[in-house]
């Protein structure tokens, strides 16, 4: 089946980020004409924008029963990220459930997953979800779409477009083969917990 026109416009895009072919620790990834357009561009936003600032202080009184942490990491992948947790999280407590939010450098989308994490249990549990999300979730799943877009205007992804095999390409910091990635892995980051 032949991805819609949407979906392939994002591959096409990401080809000019990532060179084709060429695993990430290859001394010609970083040297050639897409590393180089990468390097740049990650470059650029090591500085979070005004927008992303403000965004993340936005959601400060948005979520005011909720854990806010910006967990971009700078000179990492071409993204922002934003971990929102649901009402009631403890510093230290066993459990931990929240709702992350990527938004691409390299084009105006974003994608959220739902993370869980419950280590009192023995052989802890955890997951991430793409949606739907589990009822307890969808709130704020919701309000963090709602912001997202009301702030900038970029469309979220669904789970077809994101997953997605490009399999010629190798994100930047993905301990990934030939073959593995996703547009997921591209567009944002491979690094998801």
């Amino acid at each position: 089946m032949k991805p819609e026109p949407f979906t392939e416009a994002l591959v096409k895009l990401v080809h000019r980020y990532y060179p084709a072919g060429l695993r990430n620790d290859d001394p010609r990834y970083d040297a050639s004409e897409e590393g180089q357009h990468l390097t740049t561009l990650i470059h650029a936003n090591v500085q979070p924008s005004l927008a992303w600032k403000g965004f993340t202080q936005r959601l400060l009184k948005e979520f005011p029963d909720c854990h806010i942490w910006d967990t971009t990491i700078p000179y990492h992948d071409p993204c922002y990220s934003v971990r929102v947790s649901l009402p009631g999280f403890v510093t230290g407590a066993p459990r931990y459930d929240g709702i992350v939010c990527l938004l691409s450098q390299l084009a105006p989308v974003y994608a959220l997953y739902a993370s869980h994490t419950d280590k009192s249990l023995p052989g802890a549990d955890y997951w991430l979800r793409f949606p739907p999300f589990p009822p307890e979730f969808q709130a704020h799943e919701a309000k963090l779409a709602g912001l997202i877009e009301s702030t900038f205007g970029f469309t979220r992804l669904p789970n077809d477009t994101l997953f997605t095999p490009v399999p010629d390409l190798v994100p930047r910091s993905a301990n990934h083969g030939l073959g593995q990635a996703q547009l997921i892995d591209c567009l944002f980051t491979w690094h998801r917990w």
